[in-house]
């Protein structure tokens, strides 16, 4: 008469087996959670970057003029204060607007009579921002140097991210 079951070391290699497999996929379960957040934290970091410099480059572009007594060049953080003809206040021909950092490394732009308005999110700190002013030909551009970093300081170093962008645009005087 044959017994039907299991001998207890089949048991134990299926048993050993099962615990193997379930530690593999929790491993990979974790590390796929690690990577997506990582890639979430990039995303972040660069989308917001990207706007906030597609802000000031279309507001360079659509300005009047610079206005330097405000304007800080060549360092960090740098300030860049624009004459414009957009969006004035009733009954004025021209208005001023600024870029800058607040006291948390968050870049902001001030319109004249308004309250500064951060361009990027609060878990975005900008370390380092230099306006540079070129003048070529009768013409003159503003070249935009700019690193963000991702700035939790509760979230672990695997998942900080930085990023720098640069560029430039003419003051078209439109």
């Amino acid at each position: 008469m044959e017994k039907k079951g299991f001998t207890l070391i089949e048991l134990l290699i299926y048993i050993t087996t099962f615990v193997i497999i379930t530690i593999i996929l929790t491993l990979f379960v974790f590390n796929l959670i690690k990577v997506q957040t990582k890639i979430r934290i990039s995303k972040e970091v660069l989308e917001n970057s990207q706007r906030a410099m597609d802000i000031m480059l279309w507001q360079i572009k659509h300005a009047k003029n610079i206005y330097s007594p405000t304007s800080v060049f060549e360092s960090h953080p740098g300030q860049l204060s624009l004459e414009t003809e957009k969006n004035t206040p009733e009954g004025e021909e021209i208005t001023y607007l600024d870029f800058y950092l607040d006291e948390n490394s968050r870049l902001c732009l001030k319109t004249e009579g308004n309250e500064a308005e951060p361009l990027i999110s609060e878990n975005i700190k900008i370390n380092n921002l230099v306006f540079s002013r070129l003048i070529n030909d009768n013409t003159e551009s503003i070249r935009i140097e700019m690193s963000a970093i991702y700035n939790i300081p509760s979230e672990k170093i695997a998942y900080q991210a930085t990023t720098t962008l640069i560029s430039s645009t003419n003051l078209r005087n439109d």
